[in-house]
This record gives C-alpha cells, sequence and structure tokens, in this order.
C-alpha cells in the first residue's frame, strides 16, 4: 500500500464489526422489539422504529461487557430493527385474512416463508439502492442521523450529551403522559360545517414528529403539509358534496368517513406515480451502484474502500431468484394453477424492487416510524388483484391470494426503509455497509419464524374486532382492514377508483411542475413523494412534522444549514429516541396484561 494514502490505511485497519455477541444480543432484541411492536401495530396501527432503542440498550449491555464499538453497536441495532420491520410486513397485512373470513390460527410454515422471502428481498435490493439514496442522493433519513448522533454521544462517554438527554427526557415525559398515564391527549383537533362541506384538522402532540420535521428541513416538510392541505381542505369538502347522507353526523366524523373511504386514496394513486417517477429520476445513481457492484465482482474487490463495499451482486440475485421458487410453491398451493403461480412468482421479484426503492424513498423523508408502508402495499396489492382478476382467478381464491402475495411486498417494503435508515446510520459513523447487509439479512431471516407464532398469540388473546375472532378489547387492525377492503374490492366492487385516478393525476402535474422548476434552476422545486405522503397521512402527522421544521428554519444560524450543525440536532434526535423507547415500553406494558391508560 502506498505510503502517501494514510486515510486508505486507516480505512483498512481491523475493526470490531461483525461479532458473535453483537449477533446473539441483536437477535435477542429483534424478538423482544418484534413482538412488543406487533402488537403496537395491531392495537393502535402504528409501529415504533426500533432502531435507537435497541442502539442505546445495545450501548449498556455491550458497555458493560467491555471493549464495544460503535461500529459493533450500529450492528446490534441493525439486527434489532429487523424484528420490527417483519412485524410490520406481518401485522398489516395476514390479519387482513381473518376479516375475509378464515378460521382456525393462521397457518406457520405459509406465514413463515412468506415473510422470509419478503424479508430476504427487502434485505438485499437495497444493495442497488444505497448509494443512490444516501451518498448521491443524500435523502436526511430522520432516524438514521438521529441513531449516529445516539451512537457517537455513547462513543464519546457522554460528552456534549445534554441536548440529546434533554430531548428524550422531554419525550419520554410526554408520551408517558399520553399512553401510559392517559393525561395528555395524543392530539388536538376541530371541525366544523361549512355549508355542506366539513372543515376538520388537528394537530398530533408528538415530539417524535417535531424531532423529525427539525431533521428534513422546512422545504420536504412544506411539501407533505401541502399534500395533507390540499387533501383536507379541498378534497374532503368537494367529495362530501357527493355524500349528502353525511350530513346528518358531526363534521368530524364526516371528514374521517369521507378521508378513509376516499380521499386517502389520492395519497395511494400519487405514490403509484411518484414511484415511478422517483425510480425515472435516481435510474442514473442506482445504475452506477448495479454498475459498480459488477465491476467489484470482476475485479474480487479488495479494491474498494471499506466504507464502500456492498454485498456482491451475485449473491444478491441469487439470494432474491431463491425466493422466486418458495413463491410459486406457496401460490400453487393455494390457486392450484401452475400458470397463475409462475406469473405471480416472477412479477412479485419485479414488484418486489418497485416497492422497495419507492419505500426507501418514502421513508428516507418522513422517517422510519412515519413509514406508509400500508399505502405501498395497497398500490402492490391493487395491482396483484387486478392482475389475479384478468387471469380468471375466482372471487373466493381472488382476495385471499391477493393478501397473501402482498404479505410479501409488505414485509419487503418495510424491511427496506428501516434497513436503509440503518445504512443511513452506518454512513454517518464509518460503517462497513456489507457488514450491515449482512446483519440485516440475519435479523430478517430470524425474525420471519417468529412472527407466526406472535400472530396468533395475540389474536387467540385479543381477537380482532369484528370479526368472529374479537374479545372483549379487540384489536383494531386498521391497516388489515384496508387491506382487506381492496382486495375484496377488486373481485366484488366498491374500490375507490376515481380517488386512486385523480391523486395519479395530481402527481403527474406536480412531476411536470418539478421538471420546469429543475430546468429554470429554481431553489424550490415540487418532488411528487412528500405531496403524495401528505395526500395518504392523518393530516395531523403532516402538521407536526412541518411545526418542527419552522422552529428549525425559525432558530438556525445561517451557518448551520446541514442536519449535522449544532446541538438542535442532537435535541431532534432525543425526541425521537425518546419517544420511541417509551412507546416500546408502553407496548411491552399491554403485551404483558397491564391496561393502559392507567388514568
Amino acid at each position: 500500500m502506498p505510503a502517501t494514502d494514510p486515510d486508505r490505511a486507516a480505512a483498512e485497519a481491523p475493526v470490531r464489526e461483525l461479532t458473535l455477541r453483537a449477533f446473539i444480543l441483536g437477535g435477542v432484541l429483534a424478538l423482544i422489539l418484534g413482538a412488543a411492536n406487533a402488537y403496537l401495530g395491531l392495537y393502535a396501527g402504528m409501529t415504533v422504529s426500533a432502531s435507537i432503542p435497541a442502539a442505546v440498550i445495545s450501548m449498556a449491555v455491550l458497555r458493560m461487557l467491555g471493549r464495544a464499538t460503535i461500529l459493533e453497536n450500529n450492528v446490534v441495532q441493525t439486527i434489532a430493527s429487523a424484528g420490527e420491520a417483519v412485524a410490520a410486513g406481518a401485522i398489516f397485512t395476514f390479519p387482513a385474512l381473518i376479516i375475509l373470513g378464515q378460521r382456525g390460527p393462521l397457518p406457520y410454515w405459509t406465514v413463515s416463508l412468506l415473510c422470509l422471502a419478503g424479508s430476504v428481498m427487502g434485505s438485499l435490493l437495497i444493495v442497488f439502492l444505497r448509494r443512490a439514496y444516501i451518498v448521491d442522493e443524500r435523502l436526511p433519513y430522520p432516524e438514521g442521523v438521529a441513531c449516529a448522533a445516539v451512537l457517537r454521544v455513547g462513543e464519546s462517554g457522554g460528552a456534549s450529551a445534554a441536548p440529546l438527554g434533554w430531548g428524550a427526557l422531554g419525550a419520554a415525559l410526554l408520551k408517558t403522559a399520553q399512553d401510559i398515564l392517559g393525561a395528555v391527549p395524543s392530539s388536538l383537533g376541530g371541525a366544523r360545517w361549512l355549508g355542506a362541506a366539513p372543515l376538520a384538522g388537528s394537530f398530533n402532540i408528538s415530539a417524535a414528529l417535531l424531532g423529525v420535521g427539525y431533521i428534513v428541513g422546512v422545504r420536504i416538510a412544506a411539501l407533505v403539509f401541502a399534500g395533507g392541505a390540499i387533501g383536507w381542505f379541498a378534497a374532503i369538502p368537494i367529495a362530501a358534496h357527493f355524500h349528502p347522507e353525511l350530513r346528518a353526523l358531526a363534521p368530524s366524523d364526516a371528514a374521517m368517513r369521507l378521508w378513509s373511504g376516499e380521499t386517502r386514496y389520492l395519497g395511494v394513486g400519487a405514490m403509484l406515480v411518484g414511484g415511478a417517477v422517483t425510480l425515472a429520476r435516481l435510474r442514473g445513481p442506482i445504475a452506477r451502484g448495479f454498475a459498480g457492484g459488477v465491476r467489484t465482482l470482476r475485479a474480487r474487490s479488495a479494491a474498494a474502500r471499506r466504507e464502500e463495499r456492498d454485498l456482491p451482486i451475485i449473491v444478491v440475485l441469487v439470494a432474491v431468484g431463491c425466493c422466486i421458487p418458495v413463491i410459486f410453491a406457496l401460490c400453487f398451493a393455494i390457486s392450484g394453477s401452475i400458470v397463475v403461480s409462475a406469473i405471480l412468482a416472477i412479477a412479485l421479484a419485479a414488484i418486489g424492487f418497485f416497492a422497495t426503492a419507492v419505500a426507501g424513498y418514502l421513508t428516507g423523508i418522513v422517517g422510519a416510524s412515519n413509514n406508509p408502508v400500508s399505502g405501498v402495499t395497497i398500490i402492490v396489492l391493487l395491482a396483484v388483484a387486478i392482475l389475479l382478476a384478468a387471469l380468471g382467478v375466482g372471487a373466493a381464491v381472488g382476495p385471499r391470494l391477493a393478501i397473501m402475495t402482498g404479505a410479501v411486498v409488505c414485509t419487503a417494503a418495510a424491511m427496506a426503509g428501516d434497513s436503509l435508515h440503518d445504512l443511513a446510520t452506518g454512513f454517518h459513523v464509518g460503517a462497513t455497509p456489507r457488514a450491515l447487509e449482512i446483519a440485516v439479512l440475519a435479523g430478517a431471516a430470524l425474525s420471519a419464524f417468529i412472527v407466526a407464532p406472535i400472530l396468533n398469540l395475540l389474536i387467540r388473546a385479543y381477537g380482532i374486532a369484528g370479526t368472529a375472532t374479537a374479545r372483549a378489547q379487540p384489536l383494531a387492525a386498521p391497516q388489515a382492514f384496508l387491506m382487506a377492503k381492496v382486495a375484496d374490492g377488486v373481485f366484488h366492487g366498491g374500490l375507490p377508483v376515481a380517488a386512486i385516478v385523480i391523486g395519479a393525476g395530481i402527481a403527474a402535474l406536480l412531476a411536470v411542475l418539478d421538471y420546469f422548476l429543475e430546468q429554470a434552476g429554481a431553489s424550490w422545486r415540487t418532488p411528487t413523494m412528500p405531496v403524495a405522503i401528505g395526500l395518504y397521512l392523518p393530516f395531523g402527522l403532516g402538521a407536526a412534522i412541518f411545526a418542527g421544521a419552522l422552529f428549525r428554519a425559525a432558530s438556525q444560524s445561517r451557518r448551520q444549514s446541514s442536519a449535522e450543525a449544532g446541538p438542535g440536532l442532537l435535541f431532534a434526535a432525543g425526541m425521537v429516541a425518546g419517544e420511541a423507547l417509551t412507546g416500546v415500553a408502553a407496548g411491552l406494558m399491554v403485551t404483558l396484561g397491564l391496561r393502559l391508560p392507567l388514568l
């Protein structure tokens, strides 16, 4: 090695990264946090990113064992976050089978193998996206940046940790007052009738969302907020004119019914077009990443710096290819058709890349905890259901088959969003991408085989609301009901196709405007995906994110133009971490049988 390349020499120095204890600790945390998030998702319709809680726990445990490094901690939190991602993919889809009328427990091997296929796809297809999204595009990845800040503070032994600690403490106290004590509402809102139109607004009282807004900045947050404003202050009042029967309801109830049944699907259509536009715009960086992987494979590649090494492309392609016969066999067991099963298996391999690319981009903007993975899954579920109907699959089998294949994509999308956040953390702390890609694959494979017993345990204990399994306090499973509605709607009617088409049209107009703004060299742009997120999410989430971004814009000096500058980032990271830790703790408390809120 040339003596004139000291940086290269430092990069090649041995580091403690992929260790046995990291795999063991990460696996244990993946099981615990995955179980907690499975309940939280079925109960409240959302999951909490496990990366930051896992990083905090990892630092404490490995410090006691001695000789811990920041990269080893990064590996632990990467493995642990896989449990939450697999749980999200499973809870948003498989309970829909119960809603569609399935009796008995969810089949273990079917759920496990479908989750495994989705996990492998989501874990490995991001190899093609890592450089494009994290290095070239520099998407914010709020939890990734926050987690890197947490790890750095832990590595420094606590120096300069005051902003992080105060942010975490404040967020934890607020979340405790909300979810555990029930003394503080989770949101504020109001609604009124304006003629025949319901006007409703809300604001989520969430320290984590404020922190996310601070990290992503005002430009992206403003577009998310704009999408929400279009949906709630324009689309809902317009849609109300076609539903005079809703005037007998309270304005807030009427607005919520229109949002959940119709206008939310504007975001689905916008995501469909926005995802295609995003992939087209980033085709260059993605292609360069693929070409770089091929060059590395040919050169057998020790030439790349440690911080630039990914898994070999041949490993990725072979592993993803192995998922195809697994999907084929499971589809054939349900449909009994070789042709349908073969088409689905091949189509899902291609669709899986689209879903991981879209989900990875979305979560890079709004964060892993707010990843609208259900929106991505609905797009795929809709496409798969239409494909099945076109292939002549009957209504008795079609919805069930669509749900089960959709579960593959949902797991892949959830895994991609979480994994890219972990890789973003690694990018900021100097980790080896290949080590993290191995870690997330290991965590995903482990989690895939334990999610079915967790789901069956929760369904047996609580039941799903509105089904024959419901107990005294059943699980709401809102995403599963949405999936069931979409799958069943294609075969039996009732799907809001007009809203999906209008949403796609809005996204197309924004894409054209963004193109002209780019050509004019404008500092403000109109990328479609942030607006699509705003159209899909409840208005209060976008409003809270925008408030956090406005606070950053008002408080930050001109020199502090990046998310890395000043103590503000540490405070924002602390807010995300504090709420995430408390949210997981609340989920564990309820899973253990404690009724929340206490007051």
